[in-house]
């Protein structure tokens, strides 16, 4: 009969050569209030040991410890933190062959996660495992993250969350939520899913100004494209430009076609006056909320206060201080 990987993580706790009070040292001290900004590579921490389940192989788990603001949206008030748990496992290896140091494993999924609740204890709950394509033809560590506060409480991960950014590679990942022994915590995931949603993220943080006019224009124009698919054949409405300079400013030009003619107009956007402008009347300043709101603008036919003409195109400021 099978071990359950409650079982298993008991035998890898409990197994003499396997040295788990350093790596639970290191985790209590990389979440740490005091220690915000740090950070360390994944080969630096871990335990490692005999596998439980296959005879003749020799199991590594690698900690790291990481900031997650250019991973999703977070609440800026908490610090959240992410620990990445990256299983390796090894047969033997031979000398004077192709393969000295051994070959590469695949231990069962309830090994790795056993390892992982030997790891990381009760946070292991809220765990997920990040599968991607790469597996499909060679041997890939398994990958395991968690979020945690401050205070080293664990959290579920925002819908946004980029997989991918902490897997093994390939060209898709998605998230294998870890099943939960907390009874409240199951009954919630199965209420409410296994993912916060983006925007229900309370105090969101921002991007770096780069980040955040890259983000920006991206969602802008996905905003555009999906008002354009709207329309279907009907288009009286084109988007002739839509251009960034630098990470300061966005310059939008569209064209509505009337009855009585085109009408041009043009939006010149200051990013930074934006971004705050969102802060402090939502408590939102993601580049995503701030150019959806934009985006929905020049479909409603809206009547804008003092816009300045020039060249047969009606300019809006938008972002600066004279702008409400």
């Amino acid at each position: 009969m099978d071990r359950t990987s409650a079982e298993i993580a008991s035998l890898i706790s409990h197994h003499p050569d396997v040295d788990l009070k350093s790596v639970h040292t290191f985790l209590v001290n990389s979440v740490a209030p005091d220690s915000a900004g740090k950070e360390s590579s994944a080969g630096s921490h871990g335990a490692q040991g005999p596998s439980t389940e296959l005879d003749n192989v020799y199991v590594s788990a690698g900690i790291a410890v990481g900031d997650v603001t250019h991973l999703g949206t977070f609440d800026r008030t908490v610090d959240t933190r992410l620990i990445t748990v990256a299983i390796n496992a090894r047969s033997p290896g031979v000398p004077g062959t192709d393969h000295p140091r051994g070959r590469q494993v695949n231990i069962p999924l309830r090994e790795q996660i056993g390892w992982v609740r030997a790891v990381l204890g009760n946070r292991a709950d809220y765990a997920y495992r990040v599968v991607t394509d790469m597996g499909q033809f060679r041997v890939r560590p398994a990958f395991f993250v968690v979020l945690v506060d401050v205070e080293g409480a664990p959290r579920l991960a925002p819908s946004d969350f980029d997989w991918l950014a902490v897997s093994s590679g390939g060209r898709r990942a998605y998230p294998e939520k870890l099943f939960p022994a907390d009874q409240a915590l199951l009954e919630y995931l199965r209420k409410n899913g296994d993912l916060v949603p983006a925007e229900l993220v309370s105090h969101p943080q921002a991007q770096p100004p780069a980040v955040w006019a890259q983000k920006f224009v991206s969602s802008l124009t996905e905003s555009f494209a999906d008002h354009l698919g709207r329309m279907g054949e009907d288009r009286w409405f084109t988007i002739d430009e839509i251009r960034l300079t630098g990470e300061s400013s966005v310059i939008v030009q569209y064209t509505w076609h009337l009855v009585e003619g085109d009408r041009r107009f043009g939006f010149d956007i200051d990013l930074e006056g934006l971004r705050a402008h969102h802060q402090e009347r939502f408590d939102d300043p993601r580049a995503q909320t701030a150019a959806y709101r934009i985006g929905g603008t020049p479909f409603d036919q809206p009547v804008f206060r003092s816009p300045t003409v020039v060249d047969g195109v009606t300019w809006v400021r938008m972002g600066y201080p004279d702008h409400d």
